[in-house]
């Protein structure tokens, strides 16, 4: 018997502790914000399009190839005006001790994101937590010019491999909207 052969039969001896707490997301409620409706299937559109919050493809990843970062759970939202401020915050679950880290690695419009506005959070230690997770979409500041109409943002999420999509409208300055989900 050679050294990797052995090695081989070894491993095959060892008992592996199972992996605790979630390894996949199972997903057990999803509560769109009010007036929007979440889509859950992907329609493939061909290639991936950048900064637009959409999976364009169908993989599983919103926005990949754009300079994104992604995790098991990543949530990105879009908007088309370049002068508007959308503050995007993920947070959960709402009553663990150890709450999921989520990163922000995109804010626009001051990360100089020449008019292609996205902001993008992205679970950072890529533990999943049971429990409640609230995303919050904020109108922070509108353009002059937008003071009077409303604001559609293309708010994505990725949980595990699946991907919801929505469009949300904003009205004012500091108008908020919150999508919760369970896992």
């Amino acid at each position: 018997m050679t050294a990797m052969t052995f090695l081989v039969a070894a491993a095959g001896c060892l008992e592996v502790a199972a992996p605790t707490g979630p390894t996949s997301p199972d997903v057990r409620r999803i509560d769109a914000p009010p007036g929007s409706e979440l889509v859950a299937t992907c329609i493939p559109s061909g290639l991936e399009r950048c900064f637009d919050a959409l999976d364009n493809n169908c993989d599983g990843i919103i926005d990949e190839g754009c300079g994104l970062s992604t995790g098991l759970i990543q949530f990105t939202v879009a908007w088309p005006e370049a002068e508007t401020d959308v503050d995007l915050d993920v947070r959960g679950p709402l009553e663990s001790d150890d709450p999921a880290r989520f990163v922000r690695d995109r804010d626009c419009p001051s990360d100089g994101c020449y008019g292609q506005n996205v902001e993008n959070m992205f679970l950072a230690d890529g533990r999943l937590r049971r429990g409640v997770y609230v995303v919050t979409i904020r109108l922070a500041s509108a353009a002059a010019d937008r003071v009077s109409e409303p604001l559609a943002i293309r708010l994505s999420g990725r949980i595990g491999q699946r991907h919801y999509t929505t469009e949300v409208t904003l009205d004012g300055k500091h108008e908020e909207r919150e999508l919760r989900f369970e896992l």
